[in-house]
């Protein structure tokens, strides 16, 4: 009996309870709000608007050398290149590969492949080595870092450890390129194994992305330390 007294004690003393929280207000809506700011930086500016925007050009560190990660000579390229339009096109389902001015010096880089030799004489600017250039091959060079799909480190690369094939602003076979991600969401191009030629898997050729998600109103970029190819670049006639 004492038993069946204390459980109807504590189905009244439930009720009691249950009935008495019917009565609370509902608590107002909690609203996140960041201490980081997750707008994207860039979207307001064409991709060519920030390569010459004076967050990314124009700057030089301690030694008085371009800092590396900035794009003072991918800027100057693809004005002598004649190529602004395409960085400043309507079209925003395109993905920038953007040459850092690391990929631009150093044996075997963009400078090297445009002009025949690695060497920048002292004081010489970026537009002063355009000068020099092959505009052949750097419209070449330009058009393989432009990728026609717009990609960000999961879409469409939706499975890591798989490659996704992509088309360039080269046409045809010479244009493909190849990205894959792995499970932290970095992003290898052109790596073993990839359905194209040793040309473009071999020999140092292959990179990974440095920085990513660039959003700009035209498009998305990620930053390369060393520029890619599918077929060798042409030497340079200069």
């Amino acid at each position: 009996m004492n038993i069946l007294k204390n459980i109807k004690i504590l189905l009244l003393a439930g009720l009691m309870v249950f009935l008495h929280g019917c009565d609370l207000d509902l608590q107002e809506r909690f609203v996140f709000e960041p201490d980081v700011d997750l707008t994207d930086p860039f979207d307001n500016l064409t991709a060519w608007e920030f390569f010459t925007s004076d967050r990314v050009n124009g700057d030089f560190n301690e030694d008085g050398e371009l800092i590396g990660d900035n794009y003072d000579y991918l800027a100057a390229a693809i004005e002598a290149a004649d190529m602004i339009d395409e960085y400043n096109s309507t079209n925003s389902d395109r993905t920038y590969l953007m040459l850092n001015n690391n990929a631009f010096t150093g044996g075997g880089n963009v400078i090297e492949l445009i002009t025949g030799s690695e060497e920048i004489a002292e004081g010489e600017t970026p537009a002063e080595v355009m000068t020099r250039a092959d505009m052949n091959v750097l419209r070449l060079i330009l058009q393989y870092h432009i990728i026609t799909t717009y990609i960000t480190q999961n879409d469409p690369l939706f499975v890591y450890d798989v490659n996704y094939e992509f088309q360039t602003l080269i046409p045809g076979k010479a244009g493909k390129i190849v990205l894959r991600r792995d499970n932290q969401l970095r992003i290898d191009v052109n790596t073993n194994p990839a359905p194209l030629p040793s040309t473009a898997t071999g020999g140092g050729n292959n990179e990974r992305l440095r920085n990513y998600n660039y959003v700009f109103k035209n498009g998305i970029g990620h930053s390369l330390n060393d520029p890619v190819r599918n077929q060798p670049y042409p030497p340079s006639n200069n």
